[in-house]
């Protein structure tokens, strides 16, 4: 049954005959009953007749035959994968034909196996690779009439574009079908039939002139598509793209306030920058279905800085479009806080980090761990390579982070934990083709690449969003945490700050150039200052031994306070302080030397500050009893017997008692 674009024609009786004929040799290739062959034979027939004079091409044309038996709709399936009918889209989107099913006993059986053989390889499940197939290859294939290999990406477009004529003419949504035909096209390139692969629906404009199609004014956007090409002989893609991406609000904002401007020579200070700067400062934005919000201060500074250097670059270059006087200067650039890093407390971490590994999709719990683990940039993660990880012969594994946002390549050490990460999305990425990369055209493996395509930025902050959410992570007002992916890069710096790298490691870790960079994490925990606050907090605290020991004797009454001072510390009670040593360097050799010498001489004066250092020995005793630490005990102990045998025997002044005892004074 041969069909033209606009109508379906009925064939003649002789062609009836022969598809007659010719059906009734598949339904015995299906493996049916004489009795179902038979009703299928007669349904067959009857269909025949009633295809005559139908339009496809009609919305309507699904309702005409909505009442069709199941044997009549087999039927209607061999007629489209036998190539007797090519009914149109409308017809197509509106039934659904047991295509997929009939399809191995058809001349489409080699493409469905070809296609069920790579989707997995690819992550794909049997239900996506049933439904790839259902709602766009096989459509795809029997109206164009084509084998697999002879599609087209224009094939594709016009699937897009029939999608969009179906949903005005019914007012239906066919999002349905958009959804697979990427996942349709991604496995085509695989395949081989198509030389590219297709680009993502929120991938790059093809040209510059896509970027700035927002520029109303004929004139300002000759100069600014002029500008844009020549910064991109110089600077990243994604850095040019920065630059459009605020000239055309300021084009905008000139064209609805300023409608005089054509041209960036028609634009003075007073009349037109002045208001702008106004403007900038106080723009909004409306989120979907949400309340107005003010730009961030970062979008608010650039709004100025980018325009800034547009007009300046121009005057530089002696272009005549250029502003005849300088229009913006260095003091109306908005100053922006400069806040600390951003790290994530150690609690909030913790329970971030379990819901994580509580994911299923290795491409949503793994990149989030290596996020972590190693410190990168979003950006520098995606574009991992899948030979990344080195290992050196008595250094352990490396991790290859490739060219970012500065430019720079770096090695960073990872652990057997982080490498096993790597080591399960090798195994589950699958052996695709390689993909052009972005920023150079060659052929790259990239490392993230889940169902044939590379993991996207959404996809990664879509999951952290939900893993806080599966956390219980909220502020207090109840709202999930706002948490970020290159939050873990400000956790993993302040880790190592914490744990006392240095500034130039910690530089070459996280690929900074500058030092100033890396010092911003370490005034998150300076060690200095620490120091030189506890060795104040202790001289202020010594000044104040009698009131400090009975507050802590009052909270403790049994047991000592574990906050008095730094209580896992080994402590020493001194006449005038305290000494604090870790648990790792032991207690000093010489502590309480003095107290213990039998040359030591208190005055009579100081009884009371002897009582005092007394006091908090018997408080330390206690405290390293609580702790299981034998030794301490015993050292204290021996500190308190000779405090108390000096407060029992005060001090003789003239020297008498020290020299029975055989003292020296």
């Amino acid at each position: 049954m041969a069909a033209s674009r606009a109508k379906t024609e009925v064939p003649t009786r002789p062609d009836a005959a022969a598809i007659l004929a010719d059906y009734a040799d598949f339904t015995l290739r299906l493996g049916l009953s004489y009795q179902s062959r038979y009703q299928r034979m007669r349904g067959a027939r009857a269909l025949l007749d009633r295809l005559d004079g139908l339009d496809w091409q009609s919305p309507t044309v699904a309702t005409a035959l909505e009442d069709l038996l199941q044997s009549e709709n087999s039927f209607v399936s061999y007629l489209l994968l036998h190539g007797h009918l090519r009914p149109g889209y409308a017809y197509l989107f509106s039934h659904h034909p047991q295509l997929v099913r009939l399809a191995p006993h058809s001349p489409y059986a080699e493409d469905v196996a070809a296609v069920t053989a790579i989707a997995p390889q690819l992550g794909f499940t049997p239900f996506l690779i049933h439904s790839l197939l259902t709602e766009v290859l096989m459509r795809v294939l029997v109206q164009t009439g084509k084998r697999l290999r002879e599609l087209t990406p224009e094939d594709f477009r016009e699937f897009r574009r029939a999608t969009e004529v179906w949903e005005r003419e019914t007012g239906r949504d066919g999002g349905y079908w958009r959804l697979h035909v990427f996942a349709a096209e991604t496995v085509l390139y695989h395949l081989g039939v198509f030389e590219q692969p297709t680009p993502h629906g929120h991938a790059r404009e093809h040209s510059w002139a896509g970027y700035l199609k927002g520029v109303p004014q004929p004139g300002l956007k000759a100069t600014m598509l002029r500008y844009v090409e020549q910064m991109a002989t110089t600077r990243r893609a994604s850095t040019v793209i920065g630059y459009c991406h605020l000239l055309v609000p300021f084009a905008r904002y000139l064209a609805e306030h300023h409608p005089e401007v054509e041209n960036v020579g028609d634009l003075r200070r007073d009349a037109h920058i002045e208001p702008y700067l106004i403007w900038n400062a106080t723009r909004e934005w409306t989120p979907p279905g949400g309340t107005p919000q003010r730009y961030s201060a970062r979008e608010r500074q650039h709004g100025v800085l980018d325009i800034k250097f547009f007009f300046d670059t121009i005057t530089e270059w002696g272009w005549e479009e250029a502003p005849k006087r300088r229009l913006l200067f260095p003091s109306d650039v908005p100053k922006r806080d400069k806040p600390l890093p951003r790290f994530i407390p150690q609690d909030q971490e913790a329970r971030l980090m379990a819901a994580i590994r509580t994911l299923q999709d290795p491409f949503q719990r793994y990149p989030l761990e290596i996020l972590r683990a190693t410190g990168l940039r979003i950006g520098e993660l995606l574009n991992l390579e899948l030979d990344c990880v080195h290992q050196v012969p008595g250094q352990g594994a490396w991790l290859k982070v490739p060219l970012g946002k500065l430019r720079t390549e770096r090695m960073v050490p990872i652990d057997a934990e982080t490498v096993a990460m790597f080591d399960t999305i090798a195994q589950a990425r699958g052996a695709v083709r390689p993909l052009p990369h972005p920023e150079t055209g060659r052929p790259t493996e990239f490392l993230l690449m889940r169902h044939g395509t590379r993991v996207s930025i959404a996809l990664i902050r879509n999951t952290l969003r939900r893993a806080v959410g599966m956390a219980g992570l909220v502020d207090a007002k109840g709202r999930p945490l706002h948490i970020t992916p290159h939050q873990f890069r400000h956790t993993y710096a302040t880790a190592l700050i914490n744990a006392g790298i240095s500034l130039p490691a910690l530089m070459r870790l996280l690929g900074h150039v500058s030092a100033t960079m890396s010092l911003r994490y370490g005034h998150l925990f300076d060690a200095t200052v620490r120091q030189q606050y506890e060795a104040a907090l202790s001289a202020a605290k010594s000044q104040y031994s009698p009131a400090m020991v009975e507050v802590a004797a009052a909270a403790s009454k049994e047991e000592p306070d574990s906050n008095w001072i730094e209580s896992g510390k080994l402590k020493t009670r001194l006449a005038h302080g305290y000494c604090l040593r870790e648990l790792a360097q032991q207690a000093c050799p010489v502590a309480n030397v003095c107290e213990r010498c039998p040359a030591f001489l208190p005055l009579l004066e100081e009884q009371e500050t002897i009582r005092r250092q007394m006091e908090d020995v018997k408080l330390l005793i206690r405290d390293a009893t609580m702790r299981g630490w034998e030794t301490e005990v015993r050292r204290h102990k021996n500190v308190a017997d000779n405090l108390e045998t000096l407060l029992k025997s005060p001090a003789d002044p003239t020297g008498t008692e020290a020299a029975h005892r055989g003292d020296t004074v």
